[in-house]
């Protein structure tokens, strides 16, 4: 009885296809994982910087609001709202979050009816500087 070696070179081919796909796919698999890790430091960084920025806001404006020392080296603008009592005032404030963003804070402190205080803004901007990149090449059709 003779053996033909086709059969067994065929299934050679099948095995080497499929361990290639293999390790294609688990190298694709540890640099996804990586960026994902990467990712997620990111965002755990910026939540983290995000609250540090927001609890000291939140003393910032207790502060105001009980007329009492600010608890940070913070630049407060002060600046007088237009109401008939006159008794109002607007107070702003910007805090730093990590490299390129900053919480905005702007409250309305009146003593109106008892002393109150009404946030205007608590926002999150970007503070990096950009630059308008106009040197893409676009073909004009010669």
């Amino acid at each position: 009885m003779k053996r033909s070696g086709g059969v067994s070179g065929a299934v050679s081919l099948v095995m080497i296809f499929c361990v290639l796909c293999l390790s294609v796919f688990a190298v694709l698999t540890i640099a996804t994982a990586d960026r994902e890790a990467k990712l997620t430091a990111m965002t755990a960084q910026n939540a983290e910087d995000y609250y540090a920025a927001d609890r000291l806001a939140v003393e910032i404006v207790a502060a105001l609001y009980h007329n009492t020392p600010l608890p940070a080296d913070i630049e407060i603008v002060r600046t007088l709202a237009e109401f008939p009592d006159g008794a109002s005032e607007e107070a702003e404030f910007s805090l730093p979050m990590g490299e390129n963003q900053a919480l905005e804070v702007s409250v309305l402190l009146s003593d109106q009816n008892g002393r109150t205080c009404k946030i205007q803004r608590w926002q999150t901007v970007y503070t990096g500087s950009w630059e308008i990149d106009g040197s893409m090449s676009v073909w004009d059709g010669e």
